[in-house]
């Protein structure tokens, strides 16, 4: 494997008037909170000067390949397929000189494509189903975490108890069903195109009331 290689595969008040304003202007904060989650969780596989397979066969089969970077050694443990990551397996790349990027999930010819953990080393995680090395399917994007260890909660814990969004991804964005979550316990519930929310929904205030929305593009209609 050479670095040619790993660039391939590496890419709200009472009054009226008060209430309207709060709503505009929690959909702008909420907007630009989408436009941050909705940027392609991209790994770090430029990063990677050189490889070597020190366990295993690292080419059509089990074993564990060693990645050098200018941040220190990365690693893969897991299946293999004409030398590309094939099957499930677990990849770690150094992102700074403390802090590392972790994959965990299914692989089809070195792109994540089934289901699967990415920890980007710096506050955001992506627990789901992945097509074409894209967010596609059913997942959960964690943001703001001060850190992630692996199996120290469940994705249905990080749900209810962090800043999120779950539901349904298209290359990327958050496409049909989904909820957005505030550590607090407000949460939003209803449809979104294209990072935006757009369409009928719900807005659940921490009280428990809640209020019927309709949005169309990322912009309040009533």
């Amino acid at each position: 494997m050479h670095k040619a290689y790993w660039q391939s595969v590496g890419k709200m008040h009472s009054g009226s008037t008060t209430l309207s304003f709060q709503i505009v202007l929690r959909a702008s904060v909420f907007a630009a909170a989408l436009m941050t989650m909705a940027v392609a969780q991209a790994l770090p596989l430029d990063s990677v000067n050189s490889s070597e397979c020190v366990r295993g066969d690292c080419e059509n089969g089990k074993g564990t390949l060693e990645l050098k970077t200018d941040f220190g050694k990365g690693m893969y443990r897991g299946e293999f397929l004409n030398g590309k990551f094939h099957g499930k397996g677990r990849l770690e790349i150094p992102v700074s000189f403390l802090e590392k990027s972790i994959y965990v999930g299914d692989w089809d010819e070195g792109i994540r494509s089934g289901r699967g953990t990415y920890w980007n080393g710096d506050g955001k995680l992506y627990i789901g189903q992945w097509s074409g090395d894209k967010r596609n399917g059913h997942g959960s994007y964690f943001f703001g975490l001060p850190r992630w260890e692996e199996n120290e909660h469940s994705e249905y814990w990080l749900s209810q108890n962090t800043e999120n969004y779950t539901g349904n991804f298209v290359n990327d964005h958050y496409q049909g069903e989904g909820t957005y979550r505030w550590p607090n316990g407000q949460r939003y519930e209803g449809k979104f195109f294209a990072s935006k929310k757009h369409g009928p929904g719900t807005f659940f205030y921490a009280t428990g009331t809640r209020r019927n929305q309709v949005w169309e593009y990322g912009r309040f209609i009533m």
